[in-house]
């Protein structure tokens, strides 16, 4: 029932309806790795350090009592240990205290589950506190030694088998996914224990497959964050209230609400609708398509637009292995055809697709921009390579008459086959540019002989089917959100192969096939040479501290797999935009690029008659134009980099 405290409907609670549908994948922040998870995550567990506002390189202690430095010993010289001293009477939502071994237990399940599938976070912290990604590696002595806690100091040291700069290492250590702190007794509580012995270690890896995930873990949390789950509705809601234990500190205040509600509503007239009566204070994933029935209700003094410029990507997927399904009438080696890939990339209409169907063109706004490359516009590496996205139906053409599926198959006349392109549920704009891309794509053979087709699937599911030699997506949309503001978060989950030592690669390069071994056994020789190229200078990326050095290497890489290999169809750099009810205020503090221009964390709003109206904002101002986005990395901060030698994910 809704209830009114002046014009305001349900003080004391947000609700906000998000466009994305299946909700989260697990709320462990030990296995989890995706967008919807992350922001239940980040409002109910801690990180020891956090961002200090929309910085992406300054920082505030949250679990830790200071922020660590070579000047007070915290930090060795070499850069290669870190220790943090755990702030004295910090608690979990249940009210017991938060210990160093809490760090140290959960650092060691983010490690145990580094090769958990679908891909996990974990790769993150463990490029530093694991001597390599390869299997052998993960031992009990390896994993046990890289974090040392005493309770009695009440300190917790991370040894790092490398030097890492203090601003890189922070910002690992920031990431809620991955770097949140757990009640180890919790866990034990309501799932399996984990023994200390090298037995007990190896077989705890299996509870970061999402085959194997503990229920109550999935779905419920306990970490010392502003909020807890109070319960959720899978896959369609999670209700939040306020945790009674909460200690505020700087820069991390108390929640002004008792509660917030988080619903994934697929239907476009629910949420708007939802949003113009009050029941709804907040929309966030909004299609660019839905951007006039927005400004309406601005026109009308019910909301206000506020657009987020960001570091997010979102491309095409090639699957270079397809698993069988009757979606699909291609072979699984379809894609790992070059000519194949080159000809599905020149028959996408870029331009046409940022213009007409994002909208920005249309609606006289900047919702994305064209990218191509790996590293986007804003961060330290960054270079312009989207004139390489050329939309060219009659190189299209020669390509696909090139393939090994058209040649074996009698030629461009006969050859034929049906392909779906998946899509996310409530994403009617990338489903309009499926269904565009297509048409195209049918105009390559005679009338008849290629069958496009498209299918939605939830967010979650989408997901649930990113695993290595075994998923059914042949070309699929999705993308990336930060983790930490630096190219090896974007070169290794999204280029790297796999190999000899990483058995399936990076995030993506895992559920999509680019495998070296693979390309090599489907007769992809040069291929494979190739994709061993961009291996060698991803890993070298990721053991280098020199940052010139770094972005040399990031964009050797990128280059080849993304204009030489062609692995993916770039889509679009995103330009978020939050609408809000009036009386929300507070989400101008929404905007550290580490958020995604997508999440939020609830403690910084607060529901008010009288919330001061910022100006219409009807279009963004753009990347190079926004003041507090943080990145690119000061490189004056970035020249610690140049201490020694090291890897990344």
């Amino acid at each position: 029932m809704a209830t009114r405290s002046g014009s305001i409907i349900n003080p004391g609670l947000i609700v906000v309806q998000e466009a994305v549908t299946g909700g989260y994948t697990t709320l462990d922040p030990g296995a989890d790795y995706e967008s919807v998870g992350f922001e239940t995550i980040a409002n109910t567990y801690q990180t020891l350090l956090w961002y200090d506002g929309v910085k992406s390189d300054a920082f505030v202690p949250v679990l830790a009592d200071r922020v660590p430095s070579v000047s007070d010993g915290s930090i060795s010289a070499d850069h290669k240990n870190y220790t943090f001293h755990i702030r004295p009477g910090a608690k979990f939502a249940d009210g017991t205290t938060v210990t160093p071994w809490d760090v140290k237990y959960s650092f060691t399940r983010t490690m145990l589950f580094v090769f958990g599938t679908p891909g996990t976070s974990g790769w993150i912290q463990s490029q530093y506190l694991l001597p390599s990604f390869d299997p052998a590696d993960l031992t009990f002595a390896n994993v046990n030694n890289a974090v040392t806690a005493d309770n009695a100091s009440g300190t917790v040291t991370f040894h790092l088998v490398t030097s890492v700069p203090e601003l890189l290492w922070f910002q690992i250590i920031a990431d809620p996914l991955g770097s949140s702190i757990a009640s180890w007794r919790w866990l034990e509580a309501h799932g399996p224990g984990l023994a200390w012995t090298p037995l007990g270690f190896t077989d705890y890896q299996k509870y970061g497959d999402l085959v194997n995930y503990v229920p109550y873990w999935r779905d419920h949390t306990m970490g010392s964050g502003p909020f807890v789950v109070d319960y959720v509705v899978p896959g369609e809601a999670v209700a939040l209230k306020r945790n009674v234990n909460f200690q505020a500190v700087p820069g991390i205040p108390a929640p002004t609400v008792e509660r917030v509600f988080l619903q994934y509503v697929e239907s476009p007239s629910t949420r708007e609708l939802s949003l113009e009566s009050g029941q709804a204070d907040i929309t966030t994933y909004n299609p660019s398509s839905r951007f006039d029935v927005m400004q309406r209700m601005q026109t009308a003094g019910l909301v206000q637009i506020e657009f987020v410029a960001t570091l997010n990507l979102f491309w095409w997927n090639f699957n270079f292995e397809i698993a069988p399904s009757a979606d699909n009438s291609v072979p699984s080696d379809f894609f790992a055809d070059l000519n194949m890939r080159k000809a599905f990339f020149n028959a996408y209409d870029f331009q046409g697709y940022i213009d007409n169907i994002v909208g920005n063109k249309r609606f006289g706004a900047t919702f994305a921009q064209t990218f191509n490359g790996i590293v986007p516009k804003g961060m330290i590496g960054y270079e312009n390579l989207s004139s390489y996205d050329v939309f060219n139906m009659a190189l299209a053409g020669q390509y696909y008459n090139q393939s090994k599926f058209v040649t074996s198959n009698g030629g461009w006349a006969n050859a034929g086959f049906t392909l779906t392109i998946v899509v996310p549920t409530a994403d009617p704009v990338n489903l309009a540019a499926a269904r565009a891309w297509g048409d195209n794509v049918q105009r390559l053979g005679p009338p008849g002989n290629i069958v496009i087709k498209t299918q939605v699937l939830s967010f979650r599911d989408i997901i649930a089917n990113m695993n290595p030699h075994a998923n059914p997506m042949a070309l699929w949309f999705l993308g990336w959100l930060p983790d930490y503001p630096y190219p090896t978060d974007y070169t290794y989950p999204m280029l790297e192969p796999g190999n000899a030592l990483t058995e399936y690669g990076g995030t993506y390069p895992a559920a999509n096939g680019f495998n070296i071994s693979y390309l090599a056994s489907v007769g992809e020789a040069a291929q494979a040479r190739a994709a061993q190229n961009v291996s060698d200078w991803i890993n070298a990326s990721l053991s280098e501290t020199d940052i010139n050095r770094v972005v040399q290497l990031s964009r050797q890489a990128q280059r080849e797999a993304m204009l030489n290999l062609t692995i993916y169809v770039p889509a679009q750099q995103q330009y978020t935009f939050f609408v809000y009810r009036t009386w929300i205020q507070g989400i101008n503090l929404e905007g550290n690029p580490m958020l995604g221009g997508t999440d939020i964390l609830y403690n910084l709003l607060s529901k008010a008659v009288g919330a001061s109206a910022a100006p219409p904002l009807t279009r963004s101002a753009g990347l190079d134009a926004v003041g507090g986005f943080g990145v690119p990395l000061p490189v004056i901060a970035l020249a610690v980099l140049a201490v020694g030698s090291r890897k990344d994910r």
